[in-house]
């Protein structure tokens, strides 16, 4: 009697010594030379000793000012710290308890308090990109040799971000640690995460007021709990606020915020969508331009506010996932404060990159035109640099109606160009939020 016969079994044999494709590997050559491109930058950015009168000043004269209990001199950068000269005359616009933040540059000499600042700088910048990353790749194509592509691209995206590199010149800055106070807000909103989402929200805030109408849009548009959650934390830190640092420092604080509110400047360091009509103000301050001018920027502010509101709107509309519509206004938030805001410093910009970052994992989602346009708004950012647009301004001289207007449109290119992506193309971003790991709310 035969044997049973047993059915034949394909089994594929995969060598695990096989070298992966040949896309792949490229796109893994790729990742590591970008990496090692952003590390040798960084080190340079922070061994080069650039910038101790700049921003760096700003905040070692505040740390200085908390050490030596001039508490009452924060908003005075010409007043003397312990008997001796401030290190510049840059004005301190963050709220008085996040002063205490700076206190240890305070104990430094100022060549060591700008390495550590910029050390500092560039472990939230990598912390912030890290967390972007792990974020992002579960929307990019879910195969090994998408992942790769994605680490490339992401990579490559990151290192030629100029505004991440804008802080090495001024000596360091803040918006390094309000950009990862962002990103962990970004990914804790979506998980409905709110108390962890609004307490990150409400730290860069106290660090960076001019990010305000950030808070008011998340806290308007993400529901009670978060609201709530706003409420409180402002209530409680502002009361100790006073408490510990007293009410007559807040009554400084808060005219330095309405004098800022005033205070404008051209494109040399400015990239709002207003510097068009600051720059006309180079040609004469006549009444009737004056008119037209704080008119035009009225108009284009309600213009802002319009396209947040019917972005907002469009969203509710949708069939997103809860998950999905708290990405989508975390990021509409972000774009709307940078819209509004009188005056944009080029580093700002950075807080641009977590929707960048989307759309690159996201691509296959967008139309070739869609992609075009945000990267021709990511393009435009390499704008940004302070070597080159000093290089510009003292080389060049802008002194014609015409000139000043395509110099400050050119400067503000990349939040004209997204707030028309998001105009133009909101139902491409909707559609990219089908894959599977949206549906989890």
């Amino acid at each position: 009697m035969k044997p049973p016969v047993q059915a034949e079994t394909d089994f594929r044999i995969v060598d695990a010594t096989m070298p992966p494709p040949k896309g792949q590997r490229l796109y893994r050559h790729l990742t590591l030379l970008f990496g090692l491109l952003i590390i040798a930058g960084t080190v340079a950015g922070i061994l080069i000793p650039a910038g101790p009168g700049w921003d760096f000043a700003n905040f070692f004269d505040t740390g200085r000012r908390v050490v030596a209990h001039q508490i009452r001199d924060l908003y005075d950068p010409s007043t003397l710290i312990a008997g001796a000269q401030p290190q510049g005359k840059l004005g301190f616009y963050g709220t008085p308890i996040s002063a205490l933040l700076y206190a240890p540059l305070g104990l430094l000499t100022a060549p060591w308090a700008m390495v550590v600042f910029k050390i500092q700088n560039t472990l939230a910048y990598f912390a912030a990109l890290a967390l972007l990353y792990r974020h992002n790749r579960k929307f990019a194509e879910n195969s090994d040799t998408g992942q790769w592509q994605f680490a490339a691209l992401f990579a490559g995206l990151s290192l030629l971000y100029q505004p991440f590199w804008t802080i090495y010149r001024v000596g360091g800055q803040t918006t390094p640690t309000v950009l990862l106070l962002f990103v962990l807000a970004l990914t804790l909103q979506t998980k409905s995460r709110f108390l962890a989402s609004a307490s990150c929200v409400v730290a860069a805030i106290l660090i960076k007021p001019a990010f305000i109408f950030a808070l008011a849009i998340l806290a308007g548009s993400s529901g009670w709990r978060f609201l709530k959650y706003v409420l409180a934390m402002l209530a409680a830190v502002g009361g100790l606020s006073i408490l510990l640092l007293g009410w007559g420092i807040h009554e400084e604080f808060l005219r330095v915020m309405l004098r800022a509110t005033q205070t404008s400047y051209p494109w040399f360091y400015n990239s709002s969508i207003y510097v068009v009509a600051e720059n006309l103000k180079l040609l004469g301050n006549g009444a009737g331009q004056s008119a037209a001018l704080k008119l035009s920027i009225a108009i284009v502010k309600l213009a802002s506010l319009a396209l947040c509101i019917y972005l907002l709107v469009k969203t509710r509309a949708s069939s997103l996932s809860k998950a999905a519509t708290r990405h989508f206004y975390f990021l509409t938030a972000i774009v709307f404060c940078l819209l509004v805001s009188q005056t944009v410093w080029e580093h700002y910009l950075a807080v641009l990159f977590p929707m960048f970052a989307y759309i690159a994992a996201a691509h296959r989602h967008f139309s070739r035109p869609a992609l075009a346009l945000a990267g021709v708004a990511y393009l435009m950012a390499a704008w940004q640099n302070l070597i080159l647009i000093n290089f510009v301004s003292a080389t060049f001289h802008f002194d014609t109606a015409i000139e000043l207007v395509l110099i400050g449109l050119f400067k503000s290119a990349p939040l004209w160009l997204t707030a028309i992506f998001l105009w133009r193309y909101h139902k491409e971003f909707f559609g990219s939020y089908v894959v599977p790991a949206w549906r989890v709310d």
